[in-house]
This record gives structure tokens, C-alpha cells and sequence, in this order.
């Protein structure tokens, strides 16, 4: 077909990628189906749902810090488990994300209940 206001080239070129797109998505799926199965359905699937049932007993706010402290339990764990290390600035982010979360479990950040009307 003709591409209307295109270079003729760029059509086959765009079939040709998609096709070798599909081709190693295809493929990988066909030789790693377990592994997709478990990154879809035990690390993802399954730790949300356990995320969304434990989160039911907190605040609005505490889970939204619990859950920008994902990022830090990454590093932590990349760290542990595959030493890798972060740079400067992945430090920096990292101690301010804490030490926003740190802020938010000392102090109550959230709407306080108006006792003086009753």
C-alpha cells in the first residue's frame, strides 16, 4: 500500500521492524512460558493482591509512603542479592524518599478529627 504524505521508503521499513518485533516476542514467549507465568502471575499478580489485602487496616497516606518506599526496597534488595550499588544521586533520592516516610511515621499528617463539637 502507499503511505499518504510519506516517503515510500519508511512503509516497509515500519512492516519489516514490526514483524521483527513480533517475531522475538513470539519467540521468547514460546521458549520461556513458565517464567512468564510466574513473573505475571506470582510477582505481580500475587503481590499485589496481598499488597492491596494488607493495606486495608491503614491510612490513605501511610500506603501511598509505603508504596513510594518501593523504589528503596529495590535498591536494597539489588544491593543484597546482586550487589549492585547506586550512585550519588541514587543515594540522595533514596535517603529523601526515607526520610519522607520516616517524616510521615512520627508525625500524623493526616486530617485531624474535630472533637470539640460533640
Amino acid at each position: 500500500g502507499e503511505i499518504v504524505g510519506g516517503n515510500d521508503s519508511v512503509g516497509p521499513f515500519a512492516v519489516t521492524l514490526i514483524e521483527s518485533i513480533w517475531e522475538k516476542v513470539v519467540g521468547t514467549i514460546s521458549q520461556h512460558p513458565f517464567e512468564l507465568v510466574y513473573l505475571g502471575g506470582v510477582t505481580t499478580a500475587l503481590a499485589n493482591y496481598i499488597q492491596t489485602k494488607a493495606q486495608k487496616g491503614i491510612s490513605a497516606e501511610r500506603a501511598s509512603i509505603i508504596y513510594a518506599l518501593d523504589p528503596v526496597y529495590g535498591a536494597f534488595f539489588a544491593n543484597l542479592l546482586l550487589g549492585e550499588k547506586l550512585t550519588q544521586w541514587g543515594s540522595f533520592g533514596a535517603a529523601l524518599i526515607t526520610a519522607a516516610a520516616a517524616t510521615n511515621a512520627f508525625l500524623d499528617l493526616g486530617e485531624k478529627e474535630d472533637t470539640s463539637k460533640q
